[in-house]
Formats: C-alpha cells, sequence, structure tokens
C-alpha cells in the first residue's frame, strides 16, 4: 500500500497481541485557544500499557477510519490501507448508491463494509479486545436574536480564527480565489503585519473578469504582494484521476481541477492558510427558501434530487445506464432517500438545519480531503474557518437570517472598507485555456483505450460518452464515474 498512508493493527493470536504499523500518529495541526484547550483540527492514535487510544477532531474532519472485530482492530488514514489488510472485501450498496448520486459519502460508512469513518468528536479505547467509544461534541449556542448580533459574533470570532494562528518566522503562501473566504484571511493576515510569501491562484489568463485569477490578481496589485498564477494541468487525464481517487480514498468525485494547484503548493515548501470551513455555513446555495420549504414539508424525494443537482454527480439519464451495468449492486433511489433522511434527521433541531447537514457531510466528507487527504503531506495547514468558536457561532445562526442578509459579505465589508470595490466571483466555473488539437486527441484516445481494455464493466457505454456532444458536461462526470467504479472493482476482486 501507498506509503504515504500511516496505519496500526492489533490482533489476538495465541493469547497474545500482535503489534504492526505506527504506534503513535498525530493528522491535522494543534491549535490551543487562550485557556490552552484544542480548537483547530488536530487528532490520532497512541498504542502505549496495552491501551490503543484514538481520538478524532471536533468536527471529525480529519480522514480516520477503523475496521474492528473481537480479536483485531485497523486504524488508518486511508480505507485503502485497511482494505488491502482484510481478506473479506465487501462493497456498501447503500453508501455506494449515495456516491453515484452526489460524489462523495454521508455519516460514518464508507465504500467498504467493515470500515468506518471514525465520528467526529470521538474518544475510542480498544484494550484487550474491548473497545469502547465516546462523543465529546460541543452543544449549541444560543442563536443571536438579531442581525447585528449575527454579524458582529461572525466579526469578532473570525479575528480571534486568525489570531489563534498567526505565523511564526516561518514563511508562508496564500492561494487565493474571487470568494470571500481567502479574501478574508489574506486581509485579516495583513491587519497583523503578515505577508505571504507569495499569493496563488487558478486560472487562464483568458478568463473573464468575474474569474478567481482576474479578481485576485487585482487584490494583490493593491496589496504589493507577490502574485503567481497557477495554470491547468495537462498531465493524461487517467493518471491525474487515479491519483486524485487514491488521495482521498476513493470517496469524492470532484476537486481533480484543483490538482494543479496543491501541486504547485506542496512543490513550495512552506505551509498556507485554507479557506475550509464555516464560510459554508452561512452562504450556502442547498439550504435556499426554496430547498428549506421542501425540506420542512418532509418532500425528501424532490429534495434530494435538486440537491444531487448541485454535486459532482451526472445526470440521471447517463446515471441510470452506469447503475445498470455496474458489476455490483448499487442501491435505487429510495433505498438512498431512506438513508438519507436518517441522516438528514441528526440536524431536523439545528437552526439552519440544511447547512449544518452539508457541513458535517459534503464538508467533512468531499471538500476536507483536500488539505487532509490530496495535500496529506503537508501537516501545517492553517485553517481559521474551522476554529471551534467560529463554527459553533457559525451553527447557531438561524436559517431565516442567512434569507435576509449575506452574513460573511456584510463581515468582510466592514472589517476592510477600502477593498469593497473589488466584487466576488459570480460562481462561474473556472474557464480552463483550450488545448492543443493534438493534446485533445492525445485525451480522447486514451480514454477510448482504457475504457476498451476495460469493456468488461460497461460495454460500449464509455465510448457514447466519450463522443456525446449533446450533454458535455454529464457525459464528463458520467465518465469520471465509470472510471471510479472500475477502480473499485479492482480495489475489491484484485484484478
Amino acid at each position: 500500500m501507498d506509503e504515504r498512508f500511516t496505519w496500526i493493527e492489533l490482533r489476538f493470536v495465541a493469547g497474545d497481541i500482535r503489534v504492526s504499523g505506527t504506534s503513535h500518529a498525530r493528522f491535522g495541526h494543534s491549535v490551543l485557544d487562550e485557556d490552552g484547550d484544542e480548537c483547530g483540527v488536530f487528532g490520532g492514535w497512541d498504542w502505549e500499557n496495552g491501551t490503543l487510544s484514538i481520538e478524532s477532531d471536533l468536527h471529525g474532519y480529519l480522514p480516520l477510519y477503523f475496521h474492528q472485530t473481537s480479536d483485531r482492530i485497523i486504524v488508518a488514514d486511508s480505507p485503502l490501507s485497511i482494505l488491502s489488510r482484510l481478506d473479506q472485501r465487501d462493497l456498501d450498496p447503500v453508501a455506494l448508491g449515495f456516491f453515484c448520486r452526489a460524489g462523495f459519502l454521508i455519516g460514518d460508512r464508507t465504500l467498504f463494509q467493515g470500515i468506518r469513518r471514525v465520528p467526529a468528536g470521538a474518544r475510542m479505547t480498544w484494550k484487550n479486545g474491548v473497545f469502547e467509544s465516546e462523543s465529546s461534541r460541543l452543544g449549541h449556542l444560543e442563536p443571536p436574536s438579531s442581525m447585528k448580533e449575527a454579524v458582529d459574533g461572525w466579526t469578532e470570532r473570525f479575528q480571534v480564527a486568525v489570531k489563534r494562528r498567526l505565523p511564526d518566522q516561518d514563511s508562508f503562501d496564500l492561494p487565493l480565489s474571487g470568494g470571500r473566504d481567502s479574501r478574508m484571511v489574506l486581509l485579516e493576515l495583513r491587519r497583523h503585519g503578515c505577508h505571504p510569501r507569495r499569493v496563488l491562484s487558478l486560472g487562464s489568463p483568458r478568463s473573464e473578469k468575474s474569474s478567481d485569477l482576474n479578481i485576485a490578481s487585482q487584490i494583490s496589485r493593491r496589496l504589493g504582494a507577490p502574485f503567481q498564477a497557477v495554470g491547468h494541468h495537462e498531465a493524461d487525464w487517467i493518471s491525474t484521476e487515479r491519483a486524485r481517487h487514491v488521495s482521498c480514498g476513493y470517496e469524492a468525485l470532484e476537486h481533480v481541477w484543483l490538482m494543479p494547484l496543491w501541486r504547485e503548493l506542496l512543490s513550495g515548501g512552506a505551509f498556507w492558510y485554507d479557506g475550509l470551513g464555516a464560510g459554508s455555513l452561512t452562504r450556502n446555495s442547498a439550504a435556499t427558501p426554496r430547498m428549506m420549504d421542501l425540506f420542512r414539508r418532509g418532500d425528501m424525494f424532490q429534495w434530494a434530487k435538486q440537491f444531487f443537482e448541485m454535486t459532482a454527480s451526472t445526470s440521471d439519464v447517463w446515471l441510470d445506464r452506469i447503475i445498470a451495468q455496474a458489476p455490483f449492486p448499487i442501491a435505487d433511489t429510495h433505498t438512498v432517500v431512506s438513508d438519507l433522511r436518517k441522516e438528514l434527521d441528526r440536524h431536523l433541531k439545528a437552526p439552519n438545519p440544511i447547512t449544518s447537514f452539508t457541513f458535517d457531510n459534503w464538508g467533512r466528507r468531499s471538500i476536507s480531503l483536500n488539505p487532509f487527504g490530496i495535500c496529506r503531506e503537508q501537516t501545517k495547514i492553517q485553517l481559521p474557518f474551522m476554529d471551534r468558536d467560529l463554527v459553533a457561532w457559525a451553527r447557531s445562526i438561524p436559517v431565516e437570517m442567512t434569507h435576509q442578509n449575506d452574513i460573511q459579505t456584510e463581515a468582510c465589508h466592514r472589517l476592510y472598507p477600502e477593498f469593497k470595490d473589488i466584487p466576488f466571483d459570480d460562481g462561474t466555473p473556472p474557464r480552463k485555456p483550450k488545448a492543443s488539437l493534438w493534446l485533445r486527441y492525445r485525451r480522447r484516445r486514451q480514454k477510448a483505450l482504457f475504457f476498451k481494455n476495460n469493456a468488461k464493466y460497461f460495454g460500449t457505454l464509455p465510448t457514447r460518452a466519450i463522443v456525446d456532444s449533446s450533454d458535455k458536461n454529464g457525459s464528463h462526470r458520467a465518465l469520471v464515474l465509470m472510471l471510479h467504479l472500475a477502480s473499485v472493482d479492482t480495489l475489491v476482486t484484485g484484478h
């Protein structure tokens, strides 16, 4: 198995405990508050004095996994490390069903039966075959009573979050998009006299004026900060997809377009700041008034249909064909929505139930795999928007307030009025520079050859997707999903 992954295995053999792997492991980056309590994303495990202790971070964003039986336990930072040590490798049809429709997983399921994600805020122990687990998640804060209180609380906690993560003497980089999160981090660091070694943005010089690259370069020029544009990769499609899948444990269909940025940051040697976290709790397209109405009326099938359309899933036409020809059972829509309802029920009493769900699932099981999966070799990525107190406050804000006002935008303009004239991106997908005719031919030929050599999986369906021009987005996502499912089958069958 890939040496990037870390694992430990304990098992009873003839009355003795045999240990293999890494006895002590730490992941994430510890950040202590003013009282010395943990407020960052930090966890791991320790094996000493006959006891294995496992600890996840408060929100469960660290990708930690376990397999446990009466005489054995395996813990790892990738499900693939565990899978490679199991004799019986079975897939979870329900997990696959949701994954095919959303491009990520929910709850603590993995694609593989018998392998689970370590829950958020978990404290687990294994001693002499006895396994115990408890949770230490924080309770909800009292919701703000006014819009002013909501923005004030958000602003104050954001500033504290950055202050807790100021760089020492180390140089750092800052990836800057056209959105709010990275802009606020950059400008707040500047307040403290902290300036990045370089500001980076992904995109093409031919992008629209509202693109990440153009907005980021405008901010950098105004600050006088060194700016670097990162072009989209020209690596072959299959190798890039495979590398991403392995890094993410085959748990996400998105993120491939970000790979060039992560490669550049990792090769630079410095740590960086990432916008993962609380920004999604007050600005969330899945929690619109329309979506909230469906949610409150209990129309889960319509809610799920619209939610899936926001994700990295392919179109229904392609999805139905893929599931019909898949090499293993995949749960139907009714089963998937029933399982989804169980996870949504955990968030019913939250002030903003949909964003609570997406933070704990889409954010935790997919988006977090950027810093903690793809970029796992950099152990000091700073995540101010994952600060314990900022997240708790953002989760306390009622959904009705997020419909009345854009709380994060208000906070940004209040803190940095001199940058109010620079717009935010309009949400348009980044425009890639058009590849040369030869490169496009080579990529298309490569896809065709791969699926021809693996025709046992989907027959001629990939060929139809490759030549489809009526639904380019859907057909491309269909190819990504088919490659993923074929690779997963190889994992479990060994051929």
